[in-house]
């Protein structure tokens, strides 16, 4: 029969005098990892990782070894001209312009003594990782962000420059697409739209960042991202596509004037941050609320798959390392414990693509002009 545990019975199970109840418990809960062990347990942990990083952002951008881009620049395109079995062709040649992908180091470090690695127990090693693998996606997710974001360009070196998207004249990379259905573009063509509040709302922004890549033959589905403190405003567009489960029955509204009457079953076609669909002018556009865009901003792309070279951004790496979180372990002289600590690099650089008009950024602003955010 259990007891019923009354004031002298708990007193009485109490640690008696002279013994610690909390260093008792710091040694039984010490877990006495092995190098080996504690090195393994880390790489699985960057592995998997390094394999969110792509599962979650791979439609968005490349991975290049590449330190620059260079790329034709120019916006008119005449015809060929006829020719005849006589005729000796014209030689042409074309003008190109280029941008630069800078690299940078990043890391943290897991270790200590001889007897951390003895004693320590393992929720305080996995704190410590987590800590640094969040820094990690905070450092990574704010320069891809960053670089959607604003139309700034960094400088590398004396003369090199990181750019954005099309951004019109007055930067040191001014840059003209080249022509495109009968379409040509000039140096004050921009990507970085801003959208008078007082006479345009939200569906005039995805339609006229839709129309900007659209122009450049960049076809629908985009994928646009947006803030989440938004996410109700879009939802009562009248363009708005809302997701429904399979198990969901939907019964069509018919002529009602009000609530949404748009559905699409199943799953999106990326599910992070994703709530609904927009049928804009040039085609459907996937939604994605995400915290670090500002309210009233919205980016949109063409995301051409999985790490393809054509998306958006380029994400450069070395040649020796590689994509991701790396180990660099530092040893000692203890032949038992031969590690002092291991460091964990993240070495990468942030720019945009190639193709530098698959990429479009609008702001809702009483003023109708762009103004850089700042990214969370």
């Amino acid at each position: 029969m259990a007891e019923v545990l009354g004031p002298m019975s708990i007193a009485l199970r109490a640690l008696p005098t002279g013994v610690d109840g909390v260093k008792l418990a710091q040694w039984r809960l010490r877990e006495g990892v092995t190098v080996q062990q504690f090195i393994a347990r880390t790489a699985a942990a960057l592995g998997g990782i390094n394999q969110e990083f792509v599962q979650k952002w791979g439609w968005l951008f490349s991975i290049t070894e590449m330190d620059h881009f260079e790329y034709p620049d120019g916006g008119t395109v005449t015809e060929l001209p006829e020719i005849t079995d006589m005729d000796d062709p014209d030689m042409m040649h074309g003008t190109t312009i280029g941008h630069q992908i800078d690299l940078r180091p990043y890391g943290g470090a897991i270790g200590g003594s001889r007897r951390y690695f003895r004693d320590a127990r393992q929720p305080q090693i996995e704190s410590t990782l987590r800590v640094i693998v969040n820094r990690a996606k905070w450092r990574f997710e704010r320069k891809l962000f960053t670089r959607l974001f604003t139309n700034t360009e960094n400088a590398i070196g004396a003369s090199g420059y990181d750019v954005p998207f099309v951004r019109g004249s007055g930067g040191n990379v001014d840059f003209v697409p080249a022509a495109y259905g009968g379409q040509a573009f000039d140096t004050s063509h921009d990507h970085f739209l801003g959208i008078d509040s007082d006479t345009k709302q939200r569906d005039e922004l995805l339609n006229e960042m839709a129309e900007t890549l659209e122009e450049h033959g960049h076809t629908a589905p985009f994928t646009a991202l947006v803030s989440r403190a938004d996410v109700a405003a879009y939802a009562v567009l009248t363009g708005f596509v809302k997701f429904t489960a399979d198990v969901v029955t939907v019964i069509d509204r018919g002529a009602e004037s009000s609530g949404n009457q748009l559905f699409a079953r199943g799953t999106p076609m990326v599910t992070d941050g994703a709530f609904g669909y927009f049928q804009s002018d040039y085609g459907l556009i996937e939604l994605r609320a995400y915290n670090r865009v500002p309210a009233n901003y919205g980016a949109m792309v063409k995301s051409y798959g999985q790490l393809d070279q054509r998306n958006s951004i380029a994400v450069r790496v070395h040649p020796d390392e590689g994509f991701g979180l790396a180990i660099m372990a530092e040893k000692t002289g203890d032949d038992k414990y031969p590690l002092k600590k291991l460091n964990i690099e993240f070495e990468f650089g942030v720019s945009v693509g190639e193709d530098r008009t698959n990429g479009a950024a609008a702001f809702l602003d009483a003023t109708g002009n762009w103004t850089n955010p700042s990214i969370g």
